[in-house]
């Protein structure tokens, strides 16, 4: 969150410059076309008046690129004003402008964002994690003992190694992973899975029977079954 206030702030300083410089550079050629008006004659526009015009321009970077050009005011009357224009290019209005404040913030983010990253790093150490496990605990979603549900991937893993199971296990899984204390009912379970099947108990029974190895074996998790109507998925060393 701080990075992200950081560069937003450096984005919106750093627009906030070219916004400023651009008003001031429009400021001044209109400051020396009204002086230009003033010393030649004023229906008359030639390769002097252009001359005067961009002498009287004093802002740097301004001079080379302001021009002169006539808009139609009146198409009936026949009438025209003369407008002055900076000419200025974005990469050249990005020069002009003052971006030490933005171009500081932006430093600032980049440096808050090493020193997470080292910080990140040490605690992973400190917990016995290496980087890439540190990152995948902090992106994953429910977990139960040393398994973690990934709900955006819709995967599991374990320290960073994903667990698979076929589509009817991993949805009973998800399950069990958002559910609360990780416990399900049979009639809920049937109902999710087998909507149209007037008795599936035989089925699920059959489906946490097939389920119950691969979970402990790559898991280290078990499913128990509470009061004969409910099914609880809980970590056999704490249950140890």
């Amino acid at each position: 969150m701080v990075f992200a206030l950081l560069v937003t702030a450096s984005v919106v300083t750093g627009i906030d410059s070219l916004i400023r410089t651009e008003r001031r550079a429009q400021r001044e050629v209109n400051r020396a076309l009204a002086l230009t008006l003033r010393r030649c004659e004023p229906d008359r526009i030639d390769a002097d008046t252009i001359r005067v015009y961009r002498s009287l321009i004093t802002m740097d970077g301004v001079r080379d690129t302001a021009y002169l050009s006539m808009a139609v005011t009146d198409e009936r009357r026949q009438r025209a004003t003369l407008r002055a224009n900076t000419g200025l290019t974005f990469g050249r209005l990005w020069r002009l402008s003052d971006q030490r404040a933005a171009g500081g913030m932006a430093a600032l983010a980049a440096l808050w964002l090493v020193l997470s990253a080292v910080m990140m790093r040490r605690r992973a150490a400190a917990g016995g994690l290496n980087g890439e496990e540190a990152m995948a605990t902090a992106l994953a979603g429910p977990s139960l003992g040393a398994l973690c549900y990934e709900a955006e991937a819709r995967r599991f893993v374990v320290h960073g190694r994903e667990v698979r199971f076929t589509p009817m296990q991993q949805t009973l899984m998800e399950m069990f992973m958002q559910a609360p204390a990780h416990r399900l009912t049979q009639q809920d379970i049937c109902q999710h899975l087998w909507p149209k099947k007037p008795d599936a108990s035989a089925t699920l029974y059959t489906l946490i029977r097939r389920l119950k190895p691969t979970l402990e074996e790559a898991t280290g998790l078990k499913i128990t079954c509470r009061r004969g109507d409910s099914y609880q998925l809980t970590d056999s060393e704490l249950d140890a």
